[in-house]
């Protein structure tokens, strides 16, 4: 047998771990989760799994770049379509909303992923390697859009586009994860997922754009 045979298994039944980690981690959180489980849904042997990942903690942080890499790109493409930098960050912020909205169990993973990971030791390497992925899956995002806006003049010229950038990420990814983890609380009145959502997207436009632009 050839060995691209061999390694179209082999790739076979790395995509297959990882689908069903997936799968297991978004329905009952990964703590719940361990490798026995993901073998029998993927239908591996833990020989097979131990080939591909040297611990479930490994594999856990597989599965939270595949779900970042996924809304990334419904993010990133959402503006493609938009001329002025006020008009590609709305669109990107509202789709990025959109997706979360169709997505809580994503970014309900993402939460728990940033807070277990974030709060608790783990293994150094594979925090380094993931901040690795950030840093050049952030490059060029939302701080391009930001350099845009000040160029064409619809965001104001004295505001630096990497803080910026930082800012709004955090900003909205906090509201996005504290929506996918909690009841709204009764007010008196009734308050939407996107009453909050959106306000928050608006605002952050309206905080960096020119005074005299719609």
């Amino acid at each position: 047998m050839s060995d691209s045979w061999h390694n179209n298994i082999k790739n076979k039944n790395r995509e297959e771990i990882i689908a069903a980690a997936r799968e297991l981690f978004l329905k009952h959180n990964f703590i719940n989760v361990n490798i026995k489980d993901v073998c029998t849904l993927a239908g591996v042997s833990r020989v097979t799994f131990y080939k591909h990942f040297q611990s479930i903690d490994e594999l856990i942080f597989e599965v939270q770049i595949d779900i970042l890499v996924n809304m990334d790109k419904a993010i990133k493409t959402s503006s493609e379509a938009e001329t002025c930098g006020k008009d590609k960050l709305k669109s990107m912020l509202y789709a990025w909303i959109n997706f979360a909205k169709s997505n809580e169990d994503q970014i309900r993973y993402i939460t728990l992923f940033d807070i277990y990971y974030g709060a608790y030791n783990s293994n150094e390497q594979l925090k380094s390697n993931f901040d690795k992925f950030v840093s050049v899956s952030n490059k060029d995002f939302i701080d391009k859009i930001i350099s845009d806006g000040i160029k064409d003049g619809s965001f104001k010229d004295d505001i630096d586009p990497v803080n910026t950038a930082y800012c709004i990420f955090q900003t909205i990814m906090g509201v996005l994860q504290r929506m996918s983890c909690a009841r709204i609380p009764n007010i008196g009145k009734e308050v939407t997922y996107d009453d909050i959502a959106f306000s928050v997207a608006n605002m952050i436009i309206n905080s960096i754009k020119r005074e005299d632009k719609n």
